[in-house]
């Protein structure tokens, strides 16, 4: 029997989630949305019967076995936790809270509850990600001891002035929008050693839209709306076997368009890898006695899909997911490190 999904948001990922669920072959049974107009929308593009402008209603609906939430990041833990007590499975978009207090919370109500709860960290999922991971879990790195990750945009504020660029309800800007990506995943591919140390800087140099010149954005600008969010940050994470990682991330920088503007590499005592442009897997290592490079090939799938795919696939099977809340809430921990490091212009400790 297929799933029931009910969606908490009709936004723009949650339409990409609804998309693929239905080219799954999962019933979506309901959406909830503040704004009765997205509602409409989905309705008539997706078919979804029931529609709500409170997310509580719908989870009283006994029908729907799992939700999937992306919704901005202030709503993330009430969400989650409202569903998990409903007796709902939870898709929870990333960043997993605003804070790790929150991401403790929802940790609680998951283990009461328990359900199944997978984060949204689509990057593990591309063929590519997977293909270095089985590399590297073959032993191609040997023992990897540093890593960095990347992603650099020229000019790339989304939705400036909107919900995105409000720390009130999204918690910060580029380092927990895409920087969270580049993080769970180099740590996921580094085998999530435990953090211990954090060192870092944000940066808020585009404040408003008057001095903000750009190609294009993705959703749509607020004209005098609010961004106290950072647009750059840069840190090092240094782990309890004495790894390091440097995360370096920008919505907006005065550089060269750059190619591709974003990666992964990671160097071990036998060989290397790297992901250039999430979609290219290398290898670097030596045979023979001579240095070799070797580029991977993979079953190409889209990520976002089989991410869905993978949740189903964990509800049906009453089995933990790839993402974990747990790993989740380690991502945020870091995040929350950062922050504070940039803040207070030292190092902070992990406990």
């Amino acid at each position: 029997m297929p799933l029931s999904l009910g969606f908490i948001g009709a936004g723009n990922i949650n339409r990409v989630h609804m998309k693929d669920a239905q080219q799954l072959g999962m019933n979506l049974a309901a959406a909830a949305d503040v704004a009765p107009a997205s509602l409409e929308q989905v309705k008539t593009t997706f078919g979804i019967a029931k529609t709500y402008t409170d997310y509580r209603e719908m989870l009283r609906d006994k029908s729907i076995d799992a939700v999937v939430i992306g919704t901005p990041n202030k709503f993330h833990a009430a969400q989650a936790i409202a569903a998990l007590q409903a007796g709902k499975h939870v898709y929870l978009e990333k960043p997993m809270a605003m804070n790790v207090g929150e991401s403790d919370a929802i940790l609680a109500a998951l283990k009461k509850s328990r359900k199944i709860l997978q984060m949204g960290m689509s990057n593990r999922f591309s063929g590519a990600s997977q293909a270095l991971k089985d590399y590297i879990d073959a032993g191609g790195c040997g023992n990897i001891y540093a890593g960095q990750s990347w992603w650099f945009r020229r000019r790339g504020i989304p939705g400036f002035g909107g919900w995105f660029t409000t720390k009130s309800m999204s918690g910060g800007g580029a380092l927990i929008d895409i920087g969270v990506h580049m993080l769970d995943l180099a740590v996921y591919l580094m085998g999530f050693p435990k953090p211990v140390a954090v060192s870092g800087m944000t940066y808020n140099i585009w404040k408003n839209l008057e001095n903000y010149t750009y190609v294009g954005m993705w959703g749509k600008p607020t004209p005098g709306g609010k961004k106290d969010v950072d647009d750059y940050a840069l840190a090092l994470i240094r782990f309890v076997e004495g790894q390091t990682l440097q995360l370096n991330v920008s919505w907006a920088l005065n550089v060269d368009f750059m190619q591709p503007e974003q990666g992964v590499r990671l160097m071990g005592d036998k060989g290397g890898v790297e992901l250039k442009g999430m979609d290219q897997p290398f290898a670097y290592t030596e045979q023979a006695g001579h240095l070799v490079d070797v580029k991977l090939h993979f079953k190409a799938a889209p990520n976002h899909t089989q991410t869905m795919a993978h949740f189903v696939e964990c509800v049906q099977g009453n089995r933990q997911p790839l993402a974990t809340a747990q790993q989740g809430r380690t991502i945020q921990s870091i995040l929350d490190a950062i922050y504070e490091s940039g803040k207070t212009g030292k190092e902070v400790r992990l406990k």
